[in-house]
């Protein structure tokens, strides 16, 4: 069984590409960025390829672009593109762009509105963000237009352009965010600005992949920080480490909440902060008078108030990474409400960690936080808030949008992008014949999992029954590259314009397979879905 867990590793968008497949890529040249803003696309696009609701049309509004992973207007109906700029392990492709801000008129002209990287060797040399200059950390995760400014979720950061006097300044500084998920979106409600601060890891503990960021980025300290005083039940977990600098050992046992190579024992007690890791936050507009709101999810992309004024959220589900890792977790959409925790690092969609569902090594899926614990978190109540509704597993669920009563859309639904799987047996017997040892075939996988290449679309859900339907999607169910045509690649995140268009911000092309993924860069897209 130990080999189904380096055979699978799910990384969240902002792992797009293994250092090693930087070196294979033939098309990479050029040993600096590529600062011409408009660069032919590199990927097919045709719309005949996409299913979009009766009577509207979807175009290519933006093509070419490098790892966009949002879009936001102002009320002279200028969009504002975010790049990222890289991401996790802090590498690119050479011709790759920085991280930026793009920005583009009504009459299509696009120009770049900021691109200040704060270079690598001083986020190495610094032990927090709050000691580096002004700048952005790659990767860019979101940019939110509010009143005159660009706020914008970068790594460890929150930050401010302001469009008049075009200044940048960063308003909130030094979050534990040196893992492979990262602080996202800002969204605002009556001037005050929310916004989610994810884990750093998948389970709780460092894993194989977030060992590389730490190295990467020389954080050595970095771990997950909880929300309130836990008490630890002591497990502790070797963690690959052959091919990092920080170490010379091929694996460091490692405990959960723990830093690299750092043990815990049984009744450890790990205090609370409150600036913790999958955890949402409000605060005032100049990033002041910060309070949590809740804790103990995961990983979110994607969230927005309901027109009723509750705080909606997608989550990414939790992955078979090594060496806690589980499978066939579901990708939930929770109400989030004060004061409660969900259940993280134990629980998962609402149920334990030790649930038959997400079965790989049953050793692995203990509890690493004590019954206490989990009776003082829970407020006595014998399992988390439950999810509004589970959508399919491993399908990468990330922006979201309540409808606008357009497109048949109600106004208390969401539409949720759908970054789909990197889980290579997911591509289903066809494109991945070879399941590992202990993988189930499909006909014994866990109720509503499927191997037929979950995501790469936009789904309607109705947050009163759970159900989701397809919405936007491609007529081969299929990422466009997977065979050769020109549709959706990997939408990540949505937002309407003043005319109830809605935009689709397409990341682009991300291969994957048994050797880990490939993005490219200049197949990036925005796609504009309007009446016919």
């Amino acid at each position: 069984m130990k080999n189904l867990y380096f055979y699978y590793f799910f990384i969240f968008f902002t792992v797009i590409s293994c250092k090693d497949a930087e070196k294979t890529r033939g098309d990479e040249d050029e040993a600096t960025p590529e600062e011409n803003v408009n660069q032919p696309s590199q990927r097919v696009i045709d719309i005949a390829d996409i299913i979009v609701p009766e009577g509207y049309n979807i175009e290519a509004v933006n093509t070419g672009l490098t790892y966009p992973v949002d879009v936001t207007f102002d009320e002279e109906d200028n969009y504002y593109i975010a790049e990222a700029g890289g991401h996790t392990y802090g590498t690119k492709p050479p011709r790759a762009p920085e991280a930026r801000i793009l920005k583009v008129t009504p009459d299509g002209t696009v120009e770049v509105l900021f691109d200040r990287v704060v270079p690598m060797t001083e986020i190495k040399e610094e032990e927090t963000s709050a000691n580096m200059e002004e700048g952005l950390i790659p990767p860019v995760t979101g940019v939110t237009y509010y009143k005159g400014n660009l706020y914008i979720s970068h790594r460890s950061r929150y930050s401010v352009y302001n469009l008049e006097s075009k200044e940048f300044e960063t308003i909130i500084n030094g979050l534990p965010s040196w893992g492979e998920f990262l602080n996202a979106k800002p969204i605002f409600k009556d001037d005050k600005m929310y916004w989610f601060l994810s884990t750093q890891g998948n389970s709780g503990v460092i894993e194989k992949h977030w060992a590389m960021v730490i190295d990467e980025f020389n954080k050595p300290e970095a771990r997950e920080i909880p929300g309130e005083d836990i008490t630890l039940t002591g497990q502790n977990f070797w963690v690959p480490t052959s091919d990092l600098m920080l170490t010379e050992a091929d694996s460091v046992r490692t405990g959960a909440y723990a830093a690299l190579g750092d043990t815990t024992t049984t009744g450890q007690v790990i205090a609370g902060e409150k600036i913790a890791n999958g955890a949402f936050f409000v605060s005032d507009l100049d990033g002041s008078n910060i309070k949590r709101i809740a804790w103990g999810l995961r990983s979110s992309f994607g969230y927005r108030f309901s027109p009723d004024g509750r705080l909606i959220t997608t989550m990414n589900s939790a992955n078979p990474m090594p060496p806690r890792g589980l499978m066939f977790d579901w990708e939930p959409v929770y109400e989030v409400i004060e004061g409660e925790w969900y259940g993280w690092p134990d629980f998962y969609s609402g149920l334990p960690i030790t649930d038959e569902r997400f079965g790989v090594k049953k050793e692995e899926r203990n509890f690493v936080l004590t019954p206490e614990t989990h009776r003082k978190l829970l407020k006595g109540k014998d399992k988390p808030i439950q999810p509004l509704a589970k959508l399919s597993s491993h399908a990468a669920t990330q922006g979201m949008v309540f409808g606008r009563g357009t497109m048949n859309v109600p106004e208390n639904e969401i539409l949720v992008a759908e970054f789909g799987t990197i889980v290579p047996v997911f591509k289903g017997e066809k494109y991945h014949p070879h399941r590992p040892p202990g993988v189930p075939p499909e006909s014994e996988a866990p109720e509503g999992v499927k191997y037929n290449w979950p995501g790469f679309k936009v789904q309607q859900v109705n947050l009163s029954t759970g159900e989701a339907t397809n919405f936007i999607y491609n007529r081969s169910g299929l990422p466009a590259s997977a065979n050769k045509g020109g549709g959706l690649e990997r939408p990540i995140q949505l937002e309407w314009d003043s005319q109830g268009n809605l935009y689709i911000v397409d990341f682009g092309v991300v291969e994957f397979d048994d050797t880990g993924m490939n993005a490219h860069p200049f197949t990036g897209v925005i796609w504009k879905i309007s009446k016919e």
